[in-house]
């Protein structure tokens, strides 16, 4: 893996697994992202022929409260 490869990678939010750009993932926030295989474990419903996520997963525990 080149160093600029590593640099773009993300890790989970709730597992902790590095996601590549490229993957599936669930958007928390401008920084942080659930990987597909917790968004669907969480209640996520992705709508593949629509490219879109159909339901949401509970990321309540996730989700920080601002001040």
């Amino acid at each position: 893996m080149h160093r600029s490869e590593a640099e773009e990678l993300e890790q989970c939010a709730s597992c902790g697994a590095e996601v590549a750009p490229e993957d599936r993932t669930f958007p928390i926030s401008d920084e942080e992202v659930l990987c597909f295989a917790c968004a669907v474990r969480r209640g996520g419903a992705f709508d593949d022929p629509h490219d879109r996520w159909s339901a949401p997963p509970d990321i309540s525990d996730l989700v920080r409260t601002r001040p």
